[in-house]
């Protein structure tokens, strides 16, 4: 039986998975309310795979997996959530989730999907955990992984090239395997050229200078991206992870890489900021035809609110500032659209124009607080962590019941290995929330 924790706050969303993932006989899933009450779950139970919902009460699924990975959990996570969110999947890969699926579609094919998702995150922990034994089953295994993956051996030398891999790359096996000298680099570069998993032993920042980006470090294994890249000769943008493979006693012997292709997402982004730019243009003929700042506000707080239209909101906000440049609700507004679309350095600005125009408003803190910790934690920065604790206890002076400014305050601590106050903080939050529960 391949076990399942699935966390939503749908309560019928949860029933329904749970009876359709069920029902083939090969899963038992147990359904949680909320990131906590799952937590609280796996402190006494293991799961083969744990899928989340990432917009919950009290802390979201991204939240839930940064806490996960920190404490060196590494069971296959995978986000389900609704559409509108691209920039999650972003943030989720880079926080080590190992798929990402949007709600919305028919359901009867975004169940199976969501259970072929689950079935192939186990079976990657299991060939990734194998390969460490360097017993000669790595070929096969690996040859049987849902990603593009290849692997080569201490010398550079390719021993492994999967099926996936040759339905990507249009080269088959046996023109790849025992070839060295970076010819596993020709598909994708169109030349021979050190690649991810030849910089395991590079910095983040000597890797950006080979023409990656978004580089996170997770000992043995480093994931970026490219836009150099190319897929049967057409450009493309590549998700790529490379770890290290040693054996029992600990020397390297090897390394696999996969890649995904996620030209489609990142086109989504850039389509939307072309537009954010176009209708900025606009800004003044609003004025001239009479359209009012409070009018402009509604619209973009009913898009962002209601509608989960974050881009759109912007241009609505940029509006009202641009009519009224100390509107502080609307700077705030800005900021969180921005940081919801992953733009944090753009977001911290907003609020602190919002904090300069009303130092007082607690809540514009916690919202910088927020985008400071995924800022910090993307780019290794102490500095940025260490600034957004200072929000979230600037919060807690007036609000000290505010579960998630407890609960990202925990998040920060961990990040700056000051273990035992971070624990003080989960701890905290969680009592608040037993507390809650009790009262209701």
């Amino acid at each position: 039986m391949i076990s399942v924790l699935f966390v939503d706050d749908e309560p019928a969303l949860l029933e329904i998975t749970r009876l359709f993932l069920e029902r083939s006989g090969e899963m038992k899933v147990d359904t949680c309310r909320s990131a906590l009450e799952a937590m609280e779950r796996l402190k006494s139970n293991t799961y083969d795979v744990i899928v989340s919902d990432y917009e919950m009460p009290m802390m979201d699924g991204i939240v839930f997996l940064k806490i996960l990975r920190a404490e060196g959990d590494n069971t296959p996570f995978i986000i389900f959530t609704g559409k509108g969110r691209e920039h999650v999947a972003k943030e989720a890969l880079n926080n080590r989730a190992d798929f990402y699926l949007q709600k919305g579609s028919d359901p009867k094919s975004q169940f199976a999907e969501l259970d072929g998702m689950i079935r192939q995150g186990l079976q990657r922990k299991i060939a990734e955990e194998s390969l460490h034994s360097a017993d000669r089953r790595m070929v096969d295994i690996i040859n049987h992984l849902p990603d593009a993956t290849f692997a080569i051996d201490s010398e550079g030398t390719v021993v492994s090239w999967n099926r996936a891999m040759e339905e990507f790359t249009g080269i088959r096996a046996g023109q790849m395997i025992g070839k060295g000298d970076y010819e596993y680099a020709i598909p994708f570069y169109g030349k021979r050229r050190p690649v991810l998993v030849d910089l395991l032993n590079y910095s983040a920042e000597e890797i950006e200078r080979c023409a990656y980006a978004n580089v996170k470090k997770e000992e043995p294994s480093v994931v970026a991206e490219t836009r150099n890249a190319m897929r049967k000769g057409e450009p493309a943008t590549m998700w790529v992870r490379a770890t290290r493979i040693c054996d029992e006693k600990g020397r390297v012997i090897g390394a696999i890489e996969s890649v995904r292709d996620i030209t489609d997402i990142r086109k989504i982004e850039d389509d939307r900021k072309k537009k954010e730019e176009k209708d900025r243009e606009f800004g003044l003929f609003d004025r001239m035809f009479g359209k009012s700042a409070d009018a402009w506000y509604r619209k973009g707080v009913d898009l962002y609110y209601k509608q989960g239209k974050f881009s759109d909101a912007i241009v609505c906000f940029d509006r009202v500032i641009e009519m009224d440049p100390r509107h502080m609700k609307a700077w705030k507004e800005r900021g969180i659209c921005l940081k919801e679309l992953g733009r944090y350095e753009e977001a911290i600005q907003c609020f602190d124009r919002s904090i300069a125009l009303t130092p007082k408003e607690r809540l514009t803190y916690y919202f910088r607080g927020e985008a400071l910790e995924k800022l910090g934690k993307s780019s290794g920065d102490s500095a940025l962590l260490e600034e957004a604790i200072r929000c979230f206890d600037i919060v807690l002076q007036d609000d000290p019941e505010n579960v998630n400014a407890w609960n990202y305050r925990g998040v920060c601590l961990k990040e700056l290995h000051r273990h035992e106050e971070a624990r003080k903080s989960f701890d905290q939050a969680q009592m608040l929330l037993r507390i809650g529960k009790t009262r209701r």
